[in-house]
């Protein structure tokens, strides 16, 4: 019998009795050999065991223990050392002076959206590194949830209540240790997994926003267990921005919760997201006053959610990812005529046009070509009278001289005239004489230039939302290679799972259809799938999603399902 001062391996004396349960009895006790106080958890494995299912039990328990002593983590209770003691297995632990949770919840109520999704975080936290060695702690449950002075909160017993067949039908029918919290797969009697932890982790973040556990609290254990394996529960009403990741956690189906990794980072975002609405609000009591019997809890006001994930808070993921729109060109303006050696004209009149002034006369045109005229008539006179042609001609050149200073006009920017013989002023050359017989280009230069064509605008972030989710759409079932990329790769890898359980996921569909899609810029978006699965299902689900652009491409970075119907 082991009583105070009692020395346990020769190494840990008792020093007193800190607690007892279905599984045992906690002491604190002295390490003789490190000179430091720890907790030692003496084993009960259950009665009606026979000698041989006692000693699978013991054996189990220990290698259980054994495996969780190398996870070291800032809210996981860490295992120094496993011994036995008059046949019974004992697990050497951290002594943390501590509340369990299930205890203030009976004694505080419950606790609010904010506080919630802060003890929920580092929980996560501390399974999914337990995860990430493969180990699965099987009893997430309020009563294994240790809260410190200051509010911290650490997870205990890995694997140890499966060990000792907790919670599960012995070979007799008895049912030891509640049902509550087990995921329905587990109740159906299939093996706990990582997806199961986060079916418990869900149940009692639920336990601690409702006050009860979604299958209820039936003294009748069998009758609870049969409440677990149906996977119905009414729909948590004191959830706020909780509500979407608490739906997905508890899936019925293990495949469509998210990972741990995942549920922890959007609980932590969602806690840190919402510090300063927090600090607005009524202030709540520390959760570390409740935890040393202080004060009771006051619920604070819902805080709004941030799809991180994921939402992580879990991602809660699946989803599709955009695709990035092509650059619209600008179009080249029209070129404006310009004629060719046009007179400069009146200047342009701002818009809106109107008539162009009327040119200013211009007798110069008119007067050249009827001077080819008066240069015939000359010289037949002047072959008719020698003299009076030598004499008339001086005269005639002298004053065509002078009018042909005239004719040239103020371009002409007062240039000496050459003089012309008879025969050059006689038989006017095509050039010199056509553009004197049109008529004046001046209207190309008094109308304004056509205004060049308006560039299409960039399409706006609604637009590309609504166009990435539809091309992603688009591409599966048929196309995954193209889809993948249209993913972040965190998404891929703590939502999806990695590319061959994409690959499996789409296998099953047949069909997908997305309608309804309504954007929230910057980066939500939600919308409404139908997926037509190879075995003839189809299932109505209503996503929300969070994008991330990635070097010009809308990827999909989170989703949640809201909602999921089996038509």
């Amino acid at each position: 019998m082991s009583t105070p001062s009692t020395l346990v391996a020769d190494r840990y004396r008792l020093v007193k009795l800190l607690g007892t349960g279905g599984m045992g009895v906690v002491w604190q006790a002295w390490d003789e050999r490190l000179h430091r106080p720890v907790a030692l958890k003496m084993l009960r494995t259950q009665p009606e065991l026979t000698d041989a299912e006692r000693e699978v039990a013991t054996s189990r328990a220990m290698r259980e223990a054994r495996i969780t002593a190398g996870l070291h983590h800032a809210h996981a209770v860490t295992v120094f050392d496993v011994v036995e003691h008059e046949g019974q297995p004992c697990i050497v632990m951290q002594l943390i002076e501590s509340t369990p949770l299930s205890a203030l919840l009976r004694e505080h109520g419950t606790l609010t959206p904010r506080e919630t999704a802060r003890i929920g975080a580092q929980v996560s936290s501390a399974l999914a590194a337990a995860h990430a060695m493969r180990i699965v702690h099987r009893d997430v449950k309020p009563g294994n949830i240790l809260i410190t002075d200051d509010g911290s909160a650490l997870i205990s017993d890995f694997g140890i209540s499966h060990a000792l067949g907790d919670a599960t039908l012995t070979a007799t029918g008895m049912m030891h240790g509640t049902p509550a919290y087990l995921a329905p797969e587990v109740a159906r009697g299939q093996s706990s997994s990582f997806a199961s932890d986060v079916f418990s982790l869900g149940s009692t973040l639920y336990t601690m926003l409702e006050g009860a556990p979604p299958f209820g609290a039936d003294a009748n254990a069998i009758a609870l267990l049969h409440k677990v394996a149906r996977a119905s529960y009414p729909p948590p009403r004191h959830a706020g921005a909780l509500a979407p990741l608490l739906r997905e956690m508890l899936s019925a189906d293990p495949q469509r919760r998210p990972g741990m990794k995942s549920v922890a980072s959007r609980l932590s975002a969602m806690y840190e997201g919402t510090d300063a609405a927090a600090a607005s609000a009524l202030p709540t009591v520390p959760l570390a006053a409740a935890a040393a019997g202080t004060e009771r809890l006051e619920e604070t006001a819902v805080v709004t959610q941030r799809l991180d994930e994921p939402t992580a808070v879990t991602e809660r993921l699946a989803g599709a990812p955009a695709v990035d729109r092509p650059a619209r060109k600008r179009p080249a303006p029209p070129p404006v005529a310009r004629p060719v050696g046009s007179r400069p004209g009146p200047p342009p009149v701002e818009p809106p046009p109107v008539e162009p002034p009327p040119a200013e006369p211009q007798t110069v045109p008119e007067a050249q070509p009827r001077r080819p005229r008066r240069f015939g008539a000359l010289v037949g006179i002047l072959l008719v009278t020698g003299i009076v042609l030598l004499g008339g001609g001086v005269l005639l050149f002298g004053q065509l001289g002078q009018d042909a200073g005239a004719a040239g006009g103020p371009g002409d920017g007062g240039a000496p005239t050459t003089a012309q013989t008879p025969d050059a002023a006689a038989t006017p050359s095509p050039e010199a004489s056509a553009p004197e017989s049109q008529a004046p280009p001046t209207t190309a230069n008094t109308s304004p230039p056509p205004e060049e064509a308006t560039p299409a605008p960039p399409p706006t972030d609604e637009q590309r939302i609504v166009a990435a989710l539809t091309s992603y759409y688009s591409t599966v079932p048929g196309d995954l290679d193209s889809a993948w990329p249209l993913m972040t790769a965190d998404y891929q890898v703590n939502h999806v799972g990695g590319r061959d359980a994409f690959d499996a996921f789409w296998s099953e569909v047949a069909d997908v259809e997305i309608a309804d899609v309504r954007a929230s810029p910057p980066d939500g978006a939600q919308a409404t799938l139908t997926y037509t699965f190879t075995d003839g299902r189809v299932v109505q689900e209503v996503t929300a999603y969070r994008l991330v652009d990635e070097g010009g491409v809308l990827k999909i970075a989170a989703t949640e399902v809201l909602s999921s119907v089996e038509q």
